[in-house]
């Protein structure tokens, strides 16, 4: 073979190589950025206890219209949706949160239709088994096929000590 058909082939190869470093530390920069911080999963429903705000809506189906409002108390979630309030059992299993058994819902007539937009998709989220992750105060939960949509919440109470 020819040297510079050598020198051609290897200096391909370690491009390929630069790029394919280049794609793994850019994938891993921007799985890190979803909080803006070290992201840790979340062990047990003793970590979410409290209340939560949504606090980021630019990765949600629709931009927020009205106040998104976790709480959870032992094993029970109530989740605020702008209209309704959605309550359900859960659990957390491998840092997913979990409904176990069915959801409730209050059922007040909500005239805005963004509004009934976003319970919709706060109901689909619960239900999704949404992975969490917990960075500082702000914990995401993240749903719908490869995570397209994830939400970003603050707790609004302080930590059970």
């Amino acid at each position: 073979m020819p040297r510079r058909t050598v020198v051609t082939v290897s200096l391909l190869a370690a491009l390929v190589v630069l790029l394919a470093a280049a794609s793994v530390a850019w994938v891993g920069l921007r799985d890190r950025s979803t909080l803006g911080g070290d992201q840790q999963p979340v062990a047990s429903l003793a970590d979410l206890t409290g209340t939560w705000t949504a606090v980021n809506d630019t990765t949600t189906p629709a931009r927020l219209v009205a106040p998104v409002v976790l709480t959870i108390e032992g094993d029970r979630l109530v989740a605020r949706t702008g209209c309704n309030s959605v309550g359900a059992q859960v659990a957390v299993h491998d840092s997913h949160l979990v409904v176990v058994g069915a959801v409730t819902t209050t059922e007040m007539a909500c005239l805005d239709a963004g509004v009934t937009a976003q319970e919709d998709w706060v109901v689909a989220m619960l239900t999704a088994r949404p992975r969490l992750e917990h960075a500082g105060p702000t914990l995401a939960l993240h749903w719908a096929a490869g995570e397209r949509y994830w939400l970003g919440v603050e707790r609004t109470t302080p930590m059970p000590g």
